[in-house]
């Protein structure tokens, strides 16, 4: 695929579980993943941060995706108040949103707890 070209079904997939091992190694499993391409392609995989036991969700739908981090207690935030990313679900807008996300990880992360 090019870049800026948009990604669906199951490339989409395919392609954040891909970049997810590549850049987060070991440090992330994946422990979820549903789609349901029939819903406008919407699909959401959940990966375990191992280092601070967070649970990071992907959730794409569209064109474009999010990216929420939660705790086991609840508390919760998107990664879009703690940093700017393209939300376009292409390659390039899903790679680069998936280095910052590592980037955050690394810092103290404040969080909404309901």
């Amino acid at each position: 695929m090019k870049p800026g070209k948009y990604i669906i079904g199951s490339d989409a997939l395919a392609f954040v579980k891909e970049e997810m091992l590549h850049i987060f190694k070991s440090s992330a499993v994946l422990t979820e993943e549903k789609s349901a391409p029939e819903h406008h392609g919407w699909f959401m995989l959940v990966f375990r941060y191992i280092p601070k036991s967070y649970m990071i969700y992907f959730e794409g739908e569209f064109n474009c995706f999010n990216v929420r981090i939660t705790r086991d207690d609840g508390a919760y935030t998107a990664l879009k108040k703690l940093i700017d990313y393209r939300q376009d679900l292409t390659e390039q807008g899903v790679r680069e949103s998936i280095e910052k996300l590592h980037r955050i990880l690394q810092t103290e992360i404040t969080f909404i707890k309901v």
